[in-house]
């Protein structure tokens, strides 16, 4: 993550009306243990972003560890294994099964990052797969403006 977009979340989350938004700092080790029950390999900025953040929303709900009072206590562990069973079951969204979910839009609808980097969303309800931002910085940068 660049130094620009880093100050501009730490400006965004340290403002007074904001500070609800900012989750807590995640230790690394909590972060392999998790890429080790996915499977995965988490994108090098959402790191970043986990271990100076936590889960904390940031013009969308970034789900981590030690999420912000305003998000669930989900992490993004749960989430990706909530989904995974749930669309593995009838077959939907083969992608998800190698991706991790970092986010949920309000009518559902899971945001993940797969293995090449790139932002996803699963719209179940048209059995569609977009990529909304083609890197996790990107699609944090394109929602915290």
């Amino acid at each position: 993550m660049d130094n620009t977009l880093f100050r501009k979340i730490e400006d965004f989350l340290s403002n007074d009306e904001n500070v609800i938004f900012r989750g807590g700092p995640t230790e690394c080790d909590m972060i392999a243990i998790a890429e080790k029950e996915l499977n995965v390999n988490f994108d090098k900025d959402y790191i970043e972003f986990l271990k100076l953040f936590g889960g904390s929303f940031v013009g969308l709900p970034i789900y981590g560890f030690k999420n912000s009072e305003m998000l669930s206590d989900q992490t993004v562990v749960d989430l990706t294994k909530e989904f995974r069973e749930n669309y593995a079951y009838d077959n939907r969204c083969p992608e998800i099964q190698n991706s991790y979910v970092i986010s949920v839009e309000g009518n559902g609808d899971p945001i993940m990052i797969n293995s090449d980097g790139e932002v996803l969303i699963y719209n179940h309800d048209d059995d569609t797969l977009e990529q909304i931002a083609p890197s996790f910085e990107r699609l944090i940068e394109d929602n915290l403006s």
